[in-house]
């Protein structure tokens, strides 16, 4: 039934959330991972190639320009930002994160699909329209799903999201595959590669769907009553059916161009999670202390989102960057341009892998989250800088050397390292009780932020002034950054964290202290 009632957790479903089959981790949830690691494949491998099939001359390509391509780039990063806080509300309240898993991974398998036919401006467009429905499905539910394996005080549960972290960033490989599918055989054989790790990723999670989840994630959290649930589903249709004609025609009669529209949607992604950090804020269900929390979390937020903006540039401005300015020859062997977006994947595994193990040895002497968050921030501006410093260098026609490309995103990824993985730890100490969720998508958020904030910049990026632009993006993220390095001990104090140990032994001591 896709709209049952509340399942019981049962004995069988707690001796799944006890397996430890999976690098002792349950096996559903290593099953999740192995979705994840297909979606996150599937994902990089189309992003990887995608500008450049959207500004490349027809038949191989669209023929959009360079500009209206990079902002098709970060606009559609930004909406599928936007909608995940109405595919969190239907997965909290409607499906259950079950059901809105299995709805994204088919839509997702069908996006791709679409992709891998030369089906022009039309096939490109219902497959990001896919996209796009799936999370107005999805959410974050991958994430509330493998949580929901693990009791409050189960020490497996940082453990098995830093697994996902590492095998998402394996994933993220894809680039390298893709890009010399796309040379030999073109765009479509690449998007291919993606349909069918999509399949792939499908296929297991439907065939372990009940022996290895039973109950967990089976049915929503809060769930409206039947009536309520079928109503809020047709309206959502209805009305995505109506915009999405409405931007077809549009577009197609050439009433609304590319740049005007992805104006309008960057400014308001910007604002949405912001206003619902001010929900949350005044909510009656959010008491005094953890308010407290809520304005402490708002600076790493803000640094989320500068960082994630200097993220989506590696994907649409650099992107470009890459073909036409670098010396791809190493080692004697020309690599694709978009094989470059592999390099990160390399350093983010072996660089989560090794900050995992350090915070592990130092246990209650390792930093706070949100001093680990601001250093993570400086080093992202930095990021931005390197690529100023390459224009200084190599000005005109002149060739950047490959390894400066492998030098930029080593610091990026040892960036990264400090602040996306800390960034879901801290919002998991500030969220109020009665918002957890839902500030976990708050958060997530962030990155539509990033990608709305480069969305806008790409209107002032014109070439001959990359200097003062690169430069520009990494001194106001670099400030940012220390501002929160300045203040870190405050604002980890303000969200509860007096401790260094880790949220579930200060729960238990809290729990110790009240027996007394």
């Amino acid at each position: 039934m896709l709209f049952g009632g509340k399942i019981k957790m049962n004995q069988y479903d707690e001796a799944l959330k006890k397996e430890t089959a999976f690098l002792g981790q349950p096996r559903g949830v290593g099953t999740l991972s192995f979705v994840q690691l297909c979606s996150s494949f599937s994902s990089y491998a189309m992003s990887a190639v995608m500008i450049y099939y959207l500004y490349a001359n027809a038949p191989a390509g669209l023929g959009f320009d360079k500009a209206d391509a990079a902002q098709l780039i970060s606009l559609y990063a930004t909406v599928v930002g936007m909608t995940t806080i109405i595919g969190s509300y239907v997965c909290d309240r409607i499906l259950g994160c079950r059901r809105s898993l299995l709805v994204a991974r088919v839509t997702g398998f069908i996006g791709y699909t679409l992709l891998a036919f030369p089906l022009g401006v039309v096939g490109y467009a219902a497959a990001m329209g896919c996209m796009v429905f799936g999370s107005l499905f999805a959410g974050r539910c991958i994430e509330t799903l493998i949580g929901k394996f693990y009791d409050e005080n189960d020490g497996r549960r940082d453990s098995a999201f830093t697994i996902s972290y590492v095998i998402s960033n394996i994933g993220a490989a894809a680039p390298a595959l893709a890009g010399v599918i796309a040379a030999k055989c073109g765009y479509h054989a690449a998007f291919a590669l993606s349909a069918v790790l999509s399949f792939l990723g499908t296929v297991a999670y439907i065939a372990t769907y009940k022996k290895f989840f039973g109950n967990i994630g089976l049915e929503p959290d809060d769930p409206l009553p039947a009536d309520k649930k079928r109503s809020f589903v047709v309206k959502m249709l209805i009305v995505v059916a109506i915009v999405g004609t409405a931007l077809a025609v549009s577009f197609a009669t050439g009433k609304l161009k590319i740049s005007s529209f992805a104006n309008v949607v960057s400014t308001i992604s910007i604002f949405i999670p912001l206003a619902y950090l001010v929900f949350i804020y005044s909510s009656k269900k959010t008491e005094k202390h953890e308010k407290k929390k809520v304005l402490c979390l708002l600076p790493p937020f803000i640094c989320n989102a500068v960082t994630l903006l200097i993220w989506t540039q590696t994907i649409s401005i650099l992107a470009i960057f890459y073909e036409e300015k670098v010396n791809r020859v190493i080692f004697g062997v020309e690599i694709p341009a978009a094989s470059f977006q592999t390099i990160p994947a390399i350093f983010a595994v072996c660089f989560g892998s090794l900050l995992t193990m350090l915070w592990t040895k130092l246990g209650k002497k390792q930093p706070f989250g949100t001093t680990k968050m601001g250093f993570g921030t400086i080093l992202w501006g930095l990021g931005a800088m390197i690529i100023a410093l390459l224009y200084v260098i190599y000005p005109g026609d002149a060739k950047v050397n490959a390894w400066w490309i492998i030098l930029f995103y080593a610091v990026l990824m040892f960036a990264e390292g400090f602040t996306c993985p800390i960034g879901y730890s801290i919002t998991a100490v500030a969220a109020p009780k009665a918002f957890v969720t839902q500030m976990m998508t708050v958060w997530s958020m962030s990155q539509s932020v990033g990608a709305a904030l480069n969305m806008i910049l790409v209107n002032f990026y014109k070439e001959g002034s990359e200097v003062p632009f690169f430069i520009g993006i990494g001194a106001v993220v670099a400030i940012l950054g220390a501002a929160v390095l300045a203040f870190s001990k405050k604002l980890a104090e303000g969200m509860g964290m007096r401790s260094v140990g880790s949220f579930s032994r200060i729960n238990q001591i809290n729990v110790l202290l009240k027996k007394k």
